[in-house]
């Protein structure tokens, strides 16, 4: 599984497809949606520029986020 596909199933495991849907069409949520995304995107660039082979969400963006949930 690519470094990208492994981003990706992280973001999936703090805001699914469904909610990031809704937080596009309706702005539920949408904060907590636009964090995830640019904690996980930026911790994924700097992974790829390190040249990691498997995506790790950091302990410290991972408590964040669980603390920041609005579920």
């Amino acid at each position: 599984m690519s470094l990208e596909t492994q981003c990706q199933e992280a973001i999936f495991s703090y805001a699914n497809a469904d909610t990031q849907r809704n937080a596009a069409l309706t702005g539920e949520h949408k904060e907590y949606v636009l964090l995830v995304l640019q904690l996980l995107r930026d911790a994924y660039r700097d992974q790829k520029a390190a040249g990691a082979t498997e995506f790790q969400v950091p302990t410290q963006t991972a408590e964040y986020l669980t603390e920041q949930s609005p579920w």
